[in-house]
């Protein structure tokens, strides 16, 4: 086997894989941000059912991250990403149809299943592109696009509607969508290897199992980064009004600009360490990095301070995302890879989904501060739950020696 650092990552089907999820998520972002906007002017909706419009998308994206690994093992991952990628194009394209509202509900969800199997299929295939020996590093870069996406594609859905309207946004939507189905149709995607299915009696119907839907294996881990997503999702829901109410507007402007360098500049570095050190030495500073963020926002009166809470926090959400997503995919077979990019994308989707719903609850009786320093603790929680998860002899650690040794075999 090679060294790690003989192994080579940046393939063109590497290089290709990130652009299409650069491109996904700015379609998604772009959209993501407007889509309530859109529906309160274009159709007259109140606020609450105009943000429904907004997360019916994710109940979309969750229904086929369920469903992708086993679509996956049936067609292929290559064609469920160009069928995942066609149907992306469709739907934004719907947009610019004057659709109605209860239309919309039903484009919306559907994108949101369209989008969730493109990002569960290209996730499977970049990481199984991805070197054993450069796991951390190759898909800490990979998620740089996300990271990327996250700050252009936001931006490009403001400006493009407030300077000529949304009609530009759904075109030029539609043809960024069209240029992630054009380098999908371009890329190399490795197939799981075959596994022998057990003989069943002819016309028998199969069972329905929990293991057709999720990799069990993944799931300690998966949980424990999708807590700390729960505590992040604090941050999308509340942060613009939290630093109004602080008089705080225009360094709040900057907050996820900051936010997204430090997770440029340490993720590279990050993924290095985690190849050659393993993911303790990485990810345990990751989680004090987010829990002083938290404890950080939830005292600040003033500019500097927020940016500073905002690059410990970037720093540990992209570390403890991809670092977690590369500990899934070491300790999962290459059958099993689809399934287990889709648990941990569910695990995420379901921490960052529930998150606004219950501390929105909660905000009226603890105001934004106690939020966020509520939010601190529970990230002190998923600290405590990731430290008896990866402990030493412990199950995590058995099956990343027993893909090692399978790997050097």
């Amino acid at each position: 086997m090679a060294a790690p650092s003989q192994e080579k990552l940046w393939t063109k089907s590497f290089i290709l894989g990130t652009g299409v999820n650069f491109l996904l998520m700015v379609n998604y972002f772009s959209l993501m941000v407007v889509v309530a906007d859109y529906a309160m002017k274009t159709y007259g909706a109140p606020a609450s059912t105009a943000g429904l419009a907004a997360s019916i998308f994710i109940i979309g994206a969750l229904v086929a991250r369920l469903m992708s690994g086993r679509i996956m093992d049936h067609i292929g991952r290559k064609r469920l990403l160009v069928v995942g990628a066609v149907l992306d194009v469709a739907f934004s394209a719907l947009y610019l149809t004057g659709i109605t509202f209860e239309a919309l509900f039903v484009v919306r969800f559907l994108h949101g299943f369209a989008y969730g199997a493109c990002s569960t299929t290209i996730g499977t295939i970049v990481t199984s592109l991805v070197p054993n020996g450069r796991k951390g590093e190759g898909i800490g870069y990979y998620m740089l696009s996300s990271t990327l996406s996250a700050a252009i594609g936001p931006f490009i859905g403001m400006i493009l509607t407030s300077m000529v309207g949304f009609k530009v946004l759904f075109i030029v939507a539609t043809t960024v969508a069209a240029l992630s189905l054009l380098a999908a149709t371009l890329l190399k995607a490795p197939e799981a290897p075959r596994v022998p299915r057990p003989q069943t009696k002819q016309h028998r119907i199969e069972r329905p199992h929990l293991s057709n839907y999720l990799e069990r294996s993944i799931i300690p881990i998966g949980s424990v980064c999708a807590l700390l997503f729960f505590c992040y999702s604090s941050l999308l829901a509340f942060l613009t009004p939290f630093a109004a109410e602080q008089g705080l507007e225009t360094a709040g402007s900057f907050f996820f600009v900051v936010y997204a360098i430090a997770m440029f500049v340490t993720r590279p570095f990050t993924g290095k360490l985690f190849d050659r050190r393993g993911d303790r030495i990485v990810m345990i500073p990751a989680f004090i990095s987010f829990i002083a963020g938290m404890a950080l926002l939830a005292t600040v009166h003033q500019a500097f301070p927020l940016l500073v809470a905002a690059a410990f926090l970037g720093f540990g959400v992209g570390t403890v995302q991809s670092s977690g997503l590369a500990l899934a995919v070491r300790i999962t077979p290459d059958s099993r890879l689809g399934l287990a990019n889709s648990t941990f994308y569910v695990l995420m989707d379901v921490g960052v989904g529930i998150g606004p719903l219950i501390l929105g609850l909660a905000q009226p009786f603890w105001g934004y501060a106690g939020l966020f320093a509520t939010m601190a603790g529970a990230a002190f929680v998923a600290l405590m739950a990731y430290l008896l998860v990866s402990r030493p002899n412990g199950p995590m650690r058995r099956k990343l020696e027993t893909q090692e040794k399978a790997q050097l075999e």
